[in-house]
């Protein structure tokens, strides 16, 4: 079987398996990571976008179709590192829990605003806000 195009690496890390639904797998993951790559470098130029969570998700699909551009993004400066270290450690930084934390409580604050005649939509919207919150908090800190 020879190696995948994407790096030599690869196939010692995630050797492919035979056939056209495991190929069509790795394809799938690579466009997966390039889109969600895409979103979250639109999010540093949209507000309230969030980038580092679309590459997370890059990180991950990257991890298993092509090692090399996980890599690359680990390297970028900013969010590389925090992205690295949740894909790896399961950490986030203090400050990017603040961060997250913050936005995700004025977001929710915008929410109240924009919906307080509404309470069944406003508790819709504002539930996963509140989750997402307590997740971030929740988990362990690390350097990031």
């Amino acid at each position: 079987m020879r190696p995948s195009p994407c790096h030599a690496a690869t196939a010692a890390i995630a050797p492919p398996r035979p056939g056209m639904l495991a190929r069509a797998g790795r394809h799938g993951l690579f466009l997966l990571g390039g889109l969600s790559f895409a979103v979250g470098a639109a999010g540093l130029l949209v507000p309230l976008l969030p980038t580092t969570i679309f590459w997370i998700i890059a990180a991950w699909a990257w991890s298993k179709s092509c090692p090399r551009l996980q890599q690359r993004l680990y390297a970028l400066p900013g969010a590389g590192p925090h992205v690295q270290s949740w894909i790896e450690d399961g950490t986030i930084s203090r400050r990017g829990k603040l961060f997250a934390v913050s936005g995700l409580l004025s977001g929710l604050a915008m929410t109240a605003l924009a919906l307080h005649d509404q309470p069944l939509i406003l508790t819709a919207a504002g539930l996963p806000q509140l989750a997402a919150a307590l997740f971030v908090a929740s988990r362990r800190e690390g350097h990031g």
